[in-house]
């Protein structure tokens, strides 16, 4: 075979032809031993590098955007503030002129049938002139029984019927104070002629009304009502004030027409840290968004939507929520713009910065790849050259010894060979010469046979310690998967105790004021009962309304009505405080806690997947509770393996009654288990068991192991026992058996240290 031939082929260990490695492959594998290590080090370090910049781009993107979400819901809210605070000011203000005697003379003389006083009209009039002035409204206006206009601070409109969206027969019926958003048409703004007519510009207005009943002092009977209205089509202050105080961002209010479409009432947008004055003279951004997620929000029906839109040349994050009239239908939407200028920023600064420390780790790992490559490969090419030289005749050549490793070994070898080979040259011509150095050889054939058998040990030695990296690496992913299951918990469990918490402020209030209402109702029942005693014939119109309202029915459902809503207010703390104590947000240290008050609250937060369903009876619960200790424990992690084994129970009672009638089921009903014991004076035991169809002895070996589950694909990851093994192990010292018998159940049996070692 030619020199060329053997370019184009290579042979195996067995001496067998293989085809030529073609393109890429090839020109690599034709590389130089330095050059292969350098293109395999830094195509690596390429790898690694954009795969760690992406993920981190990614993570600062979807978490930056998920802030945004929160940031526009939470700045809406502030939206609604602003938009809320005219009407509870107009309130507040008529609720106070209700009481003003002018006014009560003026609505009890009209519901009289009494001709009105020119003196009493007029001052009524200024009053309500004075409060339009006050509070920079629209409409003032006193109504009577009859739904006319008995005084109006605007056009004289009286003896007009005067009841906008029903609102004054609804104060009427109902005497208390109503305040709403509602949409009145131009033909309603042309009679009342506000100053900001010539302003509107669309067929329909958005108008706050407040209506407050006018009450006799004397009778304690509606004798009138208040109309209070401000049309907001074309008001700054709802929207400027907004981006005052949130720094800029888009804000706007959206009127919804009878056809479903929008029309713009309000809207500004500016920079972050806009000056007071230039919003001020800012005029109303007449841009409409996009009307999808305004369709969302009225939809939602006063639930807060959010998405993202693109006005003008910002991108902003947009939360709407839908305004409810008094009927409860969507009237308009008021709409939060948060720019997205500053994640942008954020995403720049972060990239830039990780393709900086890229580039340094890129240079520093260049700089070992040579250094490595010098120290290996040099060596070798010398080798090389020695090994030609001494080829082409030069038998005094020698190779040299750079260090005592394989290298240098191969070097040492060679100049015992080259020195061999010269010596048996000289013994061709002595003979007894020949013998001495043939003896020579054999030793040193028998050194090279031991250098074999130490380069066989190295190579074994090397293949252990790759599986204790393989193992070690197992490991580590184990671990990172837990630390990440770990902190997707802690997180979960900050949300649930801040949800707690929001919860049970207003519970409490609700709570608390109730046993007054209960109170203040009863004494209100028995004074109408002594009322009727000592007046039992009352007037006819009085009587009528009795049996309008079924008074007798009042007298015996008003007090349970109560009662009722004191159990449910009671209900919902407990559940409160079950949330409260299964996510321990408080309790991150070891500390000595009451274990039945974390396995209770654990079964409260599941009670929903035990009670009745169409298909099943209720899973019953025996609950067989000894005096136990309180014991030193992190609460937290220990509900998270409460919340484990028994979600894994009730999982297995589905499965195993997903093939059995609901005859069958009440005939063998399902049942979970809670024991608890002391052991001894240091150890107490929790068993948790189910008469599920239990698991087949070839895989209990397997249950604490790391992403084993027998559960379908998307409904479980295998972490949960495998962590639940790892808390009760590692981090309490304790042990977690399982025991279970196919076809009759599975027990979980836990064994933990009533007090911890110090650390």
């Amino acid at each position: 075979m030619s020199s060329r031939q053997l370019k184009s082929v290579r042979l195996s260990n067995d001496g067998t032809r293989l085809p030529q490695k073609l393109g890429v492959l090839k020109w690599f594998y034709n590389r130089p031993i330095r050059q292969k290590q350098l293109i395999g080090l830094f195509a690596l370090q390429a790898l690694s590098i954009g795969g760690l910049v992406g993920i981190g781009a990614y993570l600062i993107v979807t978490g930056g955007q998920k802030q945004l979400v929160q940031q526009a819901t939470s700045e809406l809210a502030v939206t609604a503030i602003q938009y809320d605070i005219k009407i509870n000011q107009m309130g507040f203000g008529f609720r106070g002129q209700s009481d003003n005697p002018a006014i009560i003379a003026a609505a009890k003389s009209y519901s009289e049938g009494q001709p009105l006083d020119p003196a009493l009209q007029q001052q009524v009039k200024q009053i309500l002139q004075n409060e339009i002035k006050a509070r920079e409204i629209e409409y003032a206006t006193l109504v009577g029984r009859d739904l006319k206009i008995i005084v109006n601070a605007g056009v004289d409109r009286a003896g007009q019927i005067f009841n906008p969206n029903n609102l004054v027969s609804q104060a009427l019926k109902q005497p208390q104070q109503i305040k709403t958003s509602e949409i009145v048409s131009r033909a309603e703004l042309t009679q009342e002629a506000p100053p900001l007519l010539s302003e509107i510009k669309a067929e329909n207005a958005l108008i706050r009304y407040t209506a407050t009943p006018v009450r006799d002092r004397q009778t304690n009977t509606v004798v009138g009502v208040l109309i209070s209205g401000d049309v907001v089509n074309g008001k700054r202050p709802i929207v400027q004030r907004t981006l005052e105080t949130l720094n800029g961002g888009y804000s706007g209010v959206y009127l919804r027409l009878p056809s479903g479409q929008f029309n713009l009432v309000a809207a500004l947008e500016a920079a972050s840290d806009p000056a007071p004055s230039a919003l001020a003279t800012q005029p109303l951004n007449p841009v409409v968004m996009d009307e999808r997620l305004l369709q969302a929000a009225i939809a939602a029906q006063g639930k807060i939507v959010t998405g993202r839109d693109r006005m003008g040349t910002q991108t902003y994050t947009i939360a709407a929520k839908a305004l409810l009239n008094f009927a409860g239908e969507p009237v308009a939407v008021l709409v939060r713009g948060t720019p997205e200028d500053a994640l942008n920023a954020l995403l720049k600064n972060s990239l830039s910065v990780q393709l900086i420390v890229s580039l340094l780790i890129l240079i520093g790992g260049s700089g070992l790849a040579i250094l490595l490559s010098c120290a290996v490969v040099e060596p070798i090419r010398r080798l090389q050259q020695t090994a030609q030289i001494l080829g082409s005749g030069n038998l005094h050549i020698r190779a040299e010894v750079f260090a005592t490793d394989e290298v240098g070994q191969l070097a040492t070898t060679f100049n015992q060979m080259a020195d061999n080979l010269l010596k048996n040259l000289d013994l061709e011509a002595q003979t007894e010469e020949q013998k001495r150095l043939n003896a020579q050889l054999q030793a040193e054939i028998a050194e090279r046979q031991r250098s074999q058998t130490a380069l066989q040990q190295s190579e074994t030695q090397l293949k252990e310690k790759n599986q204790l990296l393989e193992q070690t690496l197992q490991k580590l992913q184990h671990s990172q998967t837990q630390m990440a299951q770990s902190e997707k918990m802690s997180s979960l469990g900050q949300l649930v105790a801040g949800v707690a918490h929001e919860i049970n402020n207003p519970v409490n209030f609700i709570y608390g004021n109730l046993f007054h209402v209960q109170e203040y109702t009863q004494d209100l029942l028995n004074f109408v009962q002594l009322y009727q005693q000592h007046y039992p014939n009352p007037v006819p119109e009085i009587q009528a309304e009795a049996e309008q309202i079924d008074l007798e029915f009042l007298y015996t459902d008003l007090p349970k009505l109560v009662s009722s809503m004191r159990m449910g207010t009671d209900r919902i703390r407990q559940i409160v405080l079950s949330l409260r104590n299964f996510s321990r947000i408080d309790e991150a240290d070891c500390k000595a806690v009451d274990l039945h008050e974390g396995i209770d609250s654990t079964l409260m937060i599941l009670q929903h997947r035990l009670k009745a369903r169409p298909e099943r009876p209720e899973i019953e619960l025996i609950k067989d509770y000894s005096t136990l200790p309180v014991v030193e424990c992190y609460a937290g992690q220990l509900n998270q393996v409460f919340m484990n084994i028994l979600v894994n129970a009730i999982d297995a009672l589905d499965e195993f009654n997903a093939g059995r009638t609901f005859a069958e089921i009440q005939a063998n009903p399902s049942q979970i288990t809670i024991r608890t014991s002391v052991i001894d004076s240091k150890w107490v035991q929790i068993a948790i068991s189910d008469n599920g169809t239990g698991i087949p002895e070839a895989i209990q070996c397997r249950i604490f192991d790391p992403f084993f589950t027998t559960k379908p694909i998307g409904k479980g990851t295998g972490m949960g026992m495998s962590i639940s093994y790892q808390i009760i192990t590692e981090k309490h010292g304790g042990k977690l058996t399982c025991f279970s018998t196919l076809g009759k159940g599975t027990e979980f049996v836990i064994q933990i240290p009533i007090h911890q070692p110090e650390q």
